[in-house]
C-alpha cells in the first residue's frame, strides 16, 4: 500500500491527529500478519480477480463497471496481468526492467523503464502515470501496518461463509472509508474478497474485489513477462498523470 492504496484507496488522506480513540483488535492483526507472512514467502503465484467499481452516471447516479483479470506473479521482479472489462482486453507486462501496457482491443502498446522490483514498479507506475493494479495491496509487506496507521478501527467480525469458503471477516474504518476483508480460514489464509465503501462521497460508492483460482509456486516461464509486439502493433506515448 505505502504511498497509495493503489486502485482502491488512492484518495485516502492519511490518519493524522484525530481525537477519536483507536480501536485495534489483536485477532484481526494476527490474521492479517499471518496472511502477509504467507504471501511474502511465495516464490510465485497465479490467481484470478474480479473487480467492480461504482462510477458516476448521468442516468442513475452510479453505475457498476466489472473487470476480470488473471494475474501471474514471480517475485521479486516479474508480473503479468491479463484484464478484460470497460477498457477492453489489456495486458500489463513487467520483466524487472520494462513495464508495458498493451491493448489487445486496439493493437497498440506503450513501454517505459521501470524499477527493479514489483512493489517499487507499482508505486512508480501508479504515481507517475496513474496506472491501477487490481487489488495489489495485499502484496505489500507493510499491509497490516498501513491499515493501523490510516484507520481508526480495525476489528475482527467473526467467521463468515463467502464465495464457497470459510473466511475470517475483518473491517477497518475511519471517517472516510469502510474497508472489509475476507481471508480464507485454511492453511494458506489467502484473501478471498475485499470491499471498500467511500463514506465521504455522495451515496457511498463501492469497490469490490474477489480472488479465485489461487495457484501457489507454479512454474512460470520467464518469457511470458516480456512483451514482444505482435505484427502491426502501434507504439504510442504514455502521458504522465496530472498531479
Amino acid at each position: 500500500m505505502k504511498k497509495t492504496f493503489l486502485v482502491l484507496l488512492s484518495i485516502i488522506i492519511p490518519f493524522i491527529g484525530s481525537a477519536q480513540e483507536k480501536k485495534i483488535d489483536s485477532t484481526a492483526v494476527f490474521i492479517l500478519d499471518h496472511m502477509s507472512e504467507v504471501i511474502g514467502q511465495l516464490e510465485s503465484c497465479r490467481y484470478q480477480i474480479t473487480t467492480s467499481m461504482d462510477h458516476p452516471s448521468t442516468e442513475v447516479e452510479y453505475e457498476k463497471d466489472f473487470t476480470e483479470s488473471e494475474v501471474f506473479l514471480q517475485g521479486p521482479d516479474k508480473l503479468l496481468i491479463h484484464s478484460k472489462g470497460k477498457h477492453g482486453h489489456r495486458g500489463f507486462y513487467y520483466d524487472g526492467e520494462l513495464f508495458t501496457h498493451y491493448s489487445y482491443s486496439e493493437n497498440n502498446y506503450t513501454t517505459v523503464e521501470a524499477p527493479s522490483t514489483i512493489i517499487s514498479m507499482i508505486d512508480t507506475i501508479n504515481s507517475q502515470y496513474g496506472v491501477d493494479f487490481p487489488a495489489a495491496d495485499f502484496f505489500y509487506p507493510t499491509f497490516t501496518d498501513d491499515l493501523l496507521e490510516n484507520f481508526d478501527k480495525l476489528v475482527f467480525l467473526g467467521n463468515k461463509y463467502v464465495e464457497g469458503k470459510d473466511c475470517f471477516h475483518i473491517a477497518a474504518t475511519n471517517d472516510k472509508l469502510n474497508v472489509q476483508l475476507w481471508v480464507a480460514n485454511d492453511a494458506m489464509n489467502m484473501p478471498v474478497k475485499m470491499l471498500i465503501i467511500h463514506n465521504d462521497q455522495p451515496h457511498s460508492p463501492q469497490y469490490e474485489a474477489t480472488f479465485t483460482s489461487w495457484e501457489f509456486n507454479p512454474v512460470l516461464p520467464t518469457s511470458i513477462f516480456s512483451f514482444t509486439p505482435p505484427p502491426g502493433a502501434r507504439l504510442i506515448a504514455i502521458l504522465p498523470k496530472k498531479h
